[in-house]
């Protein structure tokens, strides 16, 4: 059969190297997997503390609808009370952070 001679792990005497490159960008493949994995559902449970520019303390953020805790978006939040999208604000001086 001809085909045959067209697969990817026919012998010749590159096959060892290529399949050691293989397997080290699986294995990267893996690794990248989980430390993405590990930051969506591990580290992104943890609070993030924000830097206030008027009080200058680290701080959680509070929404400006209630002062309620958010959960956090990129420059925006959701309110935990109102479930509607809020602008965070400093939960010591209550200035948009």
């Amino acid at each position: 059969m001809p085909s045959l001679t067209l697969l990817p792990l026919q012998e010749s005497p590159g096959n060892l190297a290529c399949l050691i490159v293989v397997g080290i960008l699986g294995l990267l493949m893996v690794i990248l997997l989980a430390l993405m994995a590990y930051q969506r559902y591990i580290a992104g449970k943890r609070p993030v503390q924000h830097l206030c520019d008027y009080c200058g303390h680290m701080v959680a953020v509070v929404s400006d609808c209630h002062h309620a805790p958010v959960k956090e978006k990129f420059l925006h939040g959701i309110c935990t009370e109102c479930k509607s999208e809020c602008r965070l604000v400093c939960a010591k001086c209550k200035r948009p952070v």
